[in-house]
């Protein structure tokens, strides 16, 4: 017998086989078709939930945002605070996030602030906000003298920002200068300096800093 009816003769077989165990075991092949049917069913019914839930949350930020614009600045706070609280982790929270948490800062409403943040923690996947919330974090826990946490949340902002990360690195230095921890400052000054991806306004304020940390460091 040759190869290609060898080979036809297994196929057929199989087939066979496949058709003889559907039949002997009928009633689990249906339950396993209709299982795997309800979870393929369950997973596009959430990702449509998810969707809807996206598309909504954007819309409601957009007309807060408009709100705002608008200088209609109460409402449009009470717009961007139930976004933040009905669609947590969606495009449109982290854009109502940005308007509370500047509103906030802009007013130095500390207690606002220290609540925004500490009830939003962890839900915030943009690197951009995120980095800009851990520097919050960071100049705040500054303010209070508490160096070891704000050395923490600059290096942190530092590590997830996706771009101008030299900032938070000039706030790691002037927590190293708080600290009187010259030496790491100087490193940490002189590595900025020597970048050459480096703006003019970094650099330049790097320089100055560094020119007092000589100047400690030679006392």
């Amino acid at each position: 017998m040759r190869k290609e009816e060898l080979r036809h003769d297994a196929f057929r077989e199989n087939i066979v086989k496949g058709v003889e165990y559907f039949n002997k075991n009928r009633a689990i092949v249906i339950k396993i078709f209709a299982v795997l049917i309800l979870i393929v069913s369950g997973i596009s019914y959430y990702k449509h939930l998810g969707g809807a839930k996206i598309e909504s949350a954007g819309q409601l930020a957009g007309r807060a945002q408009n709100t705002f614009i608008n200088g209609n600045l109460d409402e449009a706070l009470v717009k961007f605070e139930r976004v933040l609280d009905d669609y947590p982790k969606t495009p449109g929270a982290t854009q109502s996030f940005v308007y509370l948490i500047g509103d906030a800062v802009k007013n130095n409403n500390i207690e606002e602030i220290s609540k925004l943040l500490s009830e939003n923690d962890g839900s915030i996947d943009d690197p951009v906000v995120l980095s800009a919330i851990l520097k919050l974090r960071g100049d705040l826990a500054l303010d209070n003298g508490d160096y070891s946490y704000a050395l923490k949340y600059f290096k942190k902002a530092h590590s997830v920002a996706s771009d101008n990360a030299v900032k938070y690195e000039l706030n790691i230095a002037k927590v190293y200068m708080a600290q009187g921890n010259y030496s790491d400052a100087l490193q940490t000054l002189e590595s900025i300096i020597d970048n050459e991806e480096v703006g003019f306004n970094e650099k330049n304020t790097a320089e100055e800093l560094l020119s007092f940390v000589r100047q400690k460091m030679s006392i």
